[in-house]
C-alpha cells in the first residue's frame, strides 16, 4: 500500500525519500513512517516534502493510522473516498496543496480527529459536523472565509477557523463550551443584582 502511494505522489521527486520501497528494509524505517510495537503505521509524516501527483486511494488501508501531515506539498486530485474508514484518524493535514473536488462523505465517521487542516486547497461543498473531543483542544481550519475562489466559500460549521482567497484566516465566532457557559453565568449574575437592587431603587424614588 505504501508502494502505491510513494508511485501516486511522485516519491521519485521527494525532497527526502530515504529508505522508501527498499527490497531490504523495514517500512517503519522509511522516513517520515512511525509504527506502533505491531509494526502497524501510526503516522505518516511527509508534510512540505516536495510531495505531488495525488493522494493514492491505497491511504484508506492504513486503518491503524493517527497523524496523516501532508501540509506544504504540490498534491492534486482530490481526498481519496475511502478516508472514513481510518476511524484512529487524530490529525489530518493536507493544507497548501492544491486539492480539488467535495469533502467525502466518510469524513462524518472520523469522531477522533482533533486536527483538521484543509485551508490552502480548492475544496468545494460542506465539511461534516465533526464531534469536538470535550476538554481537549480542537483545531479544524478549512478555506470558510469570504472571499473565497468560488461562488460561495467552503460550508464548515465546525471549522474553528476560517481561512480566505486571500490567505487571510479568522477565528470564527462559534464559542467553546467554556465561553457558553461563562456568558450563562454572568447573564444570571447581572439578573440577581438586578432583583436585589429593585427594592433599593424603588426607595429611592418613593422617599
Amino acid at each position: 500500500m505504501l508502494k502505491e502511494f510513494f508511485s501516486d505522489a511522485k516519491g521519485q521527486e521527494w525532497t527526502n525519500a530515504a529508505g522508501w520501497v527498499g527490497k531490504f528494509n523495514n517500512h517503519c524505517d522509511w522516513h517520515g513512517v512511525e509504527c506502533n510495537e505491531e509494526g502497524r503505521i501510526v503516522n505518516l509524516m511527509l508534510g512540505n516534502g516536495g510531495l505531488s501527483g495525488r493522494i493514492s486511494d491505497a491511504i484508506s488501508s492504513l486503518t491503524s493510522i493517527e497523524t496523516l501531515d501532508l501540509h506544504d506539498n504540490d498534491l492534486k486530485g482530490s481526498i481519496p473516498n475511502g478516508i472514513g474508514k481510518l476511524v484512529n484518524l487524530s490529525s489530518f493535514i493536507v493544507s497548501y496543496n492544491v486539492i480539488t473536488g467535495s469533502i467525502p462523505d466518510g469524513f462524518g465517521n472520523l469522531t477522533n480527529l482533533q486536527l483538521l487542516h484543509l485551508h490552502g486547497n480548492r475544496l468545494r461543498g460542506t465539511v461534516p459536523l465533526l464531534a469536538s473531543k470535550g476538554q481537549h483542544y480542537s483545531s479544524f481550519i478549512s478555506d470558510c472565509g469570504s472571499p473565497s475562489v468560488f461562488d460561495s466559500p467552503l460550508d464548515c460549521p465546525s471549522c474553528t477557523m476560517c481561512c480566505n482567497s486571500q490567505s487571510e484566516c479568522d477565528m470564527t465566532e462559534k464559542k467553546t463550551d467554556f465561553g457558553m457557559w461563562s456568558s450563562v453565568f454572568i447573564a444570571s449574575a447581572v439578573f440577581a443584582l438586578l432583583i436585589l437592587a429593585a427594592p433599593l431603587v424603588k426607595e429611592i424614588f418613593t422617599s
